[in-house]
């Protein structure tokens, strides 16, 4: 990548900062962020870029698509359009736009990476191609057409020079001679000669003629690639007077025209056929399926160690890899078969008239072939790949739910550790809890445009006076007919595909609003309206997922929302699990550390699944301890789980940190914690969780 130039448009501050980062980790230069459509003209007139990611929802009265369709216009700059909206009016009003690419939010960096990448490849294509017309113009206006000029009888009576040079004859050798004898054209595919108008025997008409896909046989024996018209010379009272003719050399247009047809339709890279034209294929050759019966198997192969050549070695070695790997697969198929380039480290392979037992097999061979050495200069990787391998069936014939069925059997042969092959079953569990949770993805970001999510809070009170209690912050999902969704539902989903950071945001900005809303009810409490009550909350605890910690987007996000709001960091705690800091752990104490300068406190949620975690407990900066609830709730009956909480509240208490016992479910369980120390507890013995409006109203923290 030569490190090209990317201007954002983009009204959400936030969301701007993290694009400008993703976009400079992959290597981009980012030229400015405009957050209005005006500016969005403005700044591709003045910067320049190579390519601009476009909000469609912008503030003012135009959007992201009367802003693309203004430097469409104007300046011709490429633009991809980042947005959450999918609706078909949406989508009508964006394509008038002629957008390069369109991306729903939320994506993934490697979407969002090739989206780009092949939008500026096109790009480029498509200035080649402007350039090679404007030069073929230029010769085509430059250089006059041979003509050749005969009287009623059909002899030669004018030649130009570039009819002398083209047919080989001298004006004065072919004047007088019949025309058929100097101009001899043929078919350029039958080979047999094309019979002009009154020509050689050809049919008497009047009018223009025209031909190509000709080659014309000159006196020197050359062919030469020719098209032009035929034409007749019309005396006065329609009287025929003869005949016309202007030719030109079309051999290195043809060849010109040939080579741009080429590269549309492949990739410069591998020589194999591009994403575009693959697609076109594997649609018609779908549509066989079902009108003639046949059988087709789709390969999606995706190489395992890519990102790992390219990060250590540069582009030219990941070029290369890409380049030998597309020459595997073109000698491990018959010629029959077509194979090609989706985009990065994708590749396609269509076996054509395939039953799947044998697609199988094939696939086999592929994946042997493929798991090989990759030598640069003096590294070496082992490379394997992934291979989804898709029957197109009556049931599979729509392109559409063929490239989802092979993604997500590519997917799940990666999961299964790479180097695999997985057919796809559509009624197979592990696609369809796959395409179940896909299905979330629109359903969650739906949810988040809508503002259907909603706060549940639970109380945590101390076993001990002289402590205040705190609520614990839990999220609902509303659908449309009003039912609520519990967290287990969506939260897995969420997480797979990297929606948790959103959420994560919704969530803290929602807890910002309420305790607005709260100083609000206590100013009216101060005026005699409401009063407290001495067991008021004074803290509330939100918990974190693992991909937010990691988010340095997210972390900034926080820091710059604690300093601008006028809300006290001490009411908040964030409640991360061991498994997150553990397999984060530089992460997870840098993001601590950062927040807990600012007041800010944290908790380590479900302690106590794997007790190796008790080593790092030393290096984590937390003020509360959660025990883990599997624990908690057989500690009346089961002597093991006591000994387990009484060993994890000793060590918290040692390190300094106060304890809290998750699933207090009886009466029996709280007496036994009270019993060992155990500093905080939380259940359904408490209380259930209730909507965050109806919680007590929080007290000023301690």
């Amino acid at each position: 990548m030569d490190s090209e130039r990317v201007l954002i448009v983009e009204d959400e501050r936030i969301i701007a900062l993290d694009l400008r980062r993703r976009l400079e980790k992959l290597g981009y230069q980012v030229t400015g962020i405009a957050s209005t459509a005006d500016e969005a003209v403005q700044r591709a007139v003045e910067h320049k870029p190579d390519i601009i990611l476009m909000d469609i929802m912008l503030s003012g009265d135009e959007d992201g698509i009367d802003a693309a369709r203004t430097i469409r216009d104007t300046s011709g700059i490429p633009v991809i359009f980042l947005t959450a909206y999918a609706d078909e009016r949406t989508l009508e009003r964006a394509k008038a736009a002629e957008p390069f690419g369109y991306v729903l939010k939320p994506f993934k960096e490697r979407e969002l990476y090739t989206t780009i990448d092949m939008a500026l490849h096109k790009s480029r294509l498509h200035m080649e191609v402007e350039r090679h017309e404007r030069w073929l113009a230029a010769i085509l206006n430059g250089v006059a057409d041979g003509i050749i000029a005969s009287d009623k009888d059909d002899t030669i009576q004018f030649m130009n020079p570039i009819a002398e040079n083209l047919t080989g004859w001298t004006e004065q050798e072919a004047r007088g001679l019949p025309l058929a004898d100097v101009f001899q054209i043929f078919d350029l595919n039958s080979g047999l000669r094309v019979q002009l108008p009154g020509i050689g025997g050809g049919p008497q008409t009047e009018g223009t003629f025209f031909f190509d896909d000709a080659y014309l046989h000159n006196k020197q024996g050359a062919r030469i690639r020719v098209d032009g018209t035929v034409a007749s010379i019309q005396h006065r009272e329609n009287r025929f007077g003869g005949r016309t003719i202007a030719f030109r050399d079309v051999t290195d247009v043809k060849k010109m025209s040939d080579i741009i047809v080429y590269q549309a339709s492949h990739d410069i890279l591998t020589g194999l056929i591009n994403r575009d034209e693959f697609f076109a294929r594997l649609e018609e050759t779908a549509r066989s399926t079902n009108e003639e019966g046949r059988l087709h198997t789709f390969l999606y192969v995706d190489l395992d160690q890519f990102k790992v050549v390219n990060d250590v070695c540069g582009h030219l070695a990941g070029d290369e890899l890409l380049r030998q790997v597309g020459a595997v697969l073109v000698e491990g198929v018959p010629q029959e078969h077509y194979v090609g380039r989706l985009g990065g480290d994708e590749y396609g392979v269509v076996l054509v008239n395939t039953a799947l037992e044998t697609a199988v097999k094939t696939a086999e061979k592929l994946l042997q072939e493929l798991n090989r050495k990759f030598i640069w200069h003096k590294n070496t990787f082992h490379v394997s790949a992934s291979i989804g391998v898709v029957p197109v069936s009556e049931q599979t014939s729509d392109i559409y739910t063929l490239l989802a069925a092979a993604d997500d059997a590519c997917y799940l042969a990666k999961e299964e550790g790479g180097n695999a092959i997985k057919v796809y079953e559509t009624a197979g569990y592990s696609f369809l809890k796959r395409r179940g949770e896909m299905q979330w993805i629109s359903r969650l970001t739906h949810a988040l445009e809508e503002n259907r999510f909603v706060l549940y809070a639970q109380p945590v009170i101390p076993l001990a006076e002289g402590r205040s209690s705190k609520l614990e912050i839990l999220i609902r999902l509303r659908e449309t007919d009003g039912t609520l969704v519990s967290p287990g539902d969506f939260i897995p989903a969420a997480e797979r595909y990297n929606l948790m950071p959103a959420i994560d945001r919704w969530v803290v900005k929602a807890v910002v609003r309420y305790l607005r809303k709260q100083r609000e009810q206590s100013h009216l409490r101060e005026q005699g309206v409401d009063s407290s009550t001495d067991d008021a909350p004074s803290m509330l605890c939100i918990n974190l997922s693992g991909a937010s910690v990691k988010d340095q987007a997210f972390l900034e996000f926080l820091v710059e929302l604690f300093r601008d709001s006028d809300i006290d960091p001490a009411i908040f705690c964030f409640e991360v699990t061991e498994t997150t800091a553990i397999e984060s752990l530089s992460h997870a104490v840098g993001f601590m550390n950062r927040l807990r300068k600012m007041g800010v406190s944290f908790a380590l949620d479900d302690f106590g699944n794997g007790f190796t975690s008790f080593a790092y407990l030393k290096s984590l900066p937390v003020d509360y301890l959660k025990i883990d609830g599997s624990f908690v709730r057989d500690i009346d009956v089961d002597p093991i789980s006591m000994a387990m909480v009484e060993a994890i509240n000793n060590i918290g208490h040692v390190l300094g940190m106060s304890t809290i016992a998750e699933f207090v479910s009886s009466p029996s369980i709280r007496q036994r914690l009270a019993d060992i120390g155990v500093d905080y507890v939380q259940g359904f013995e408490i209380a259930r969780p209730c909507p965050l409006e109806d919680a007590p109203l929080l007290a000023a923290p301690t």
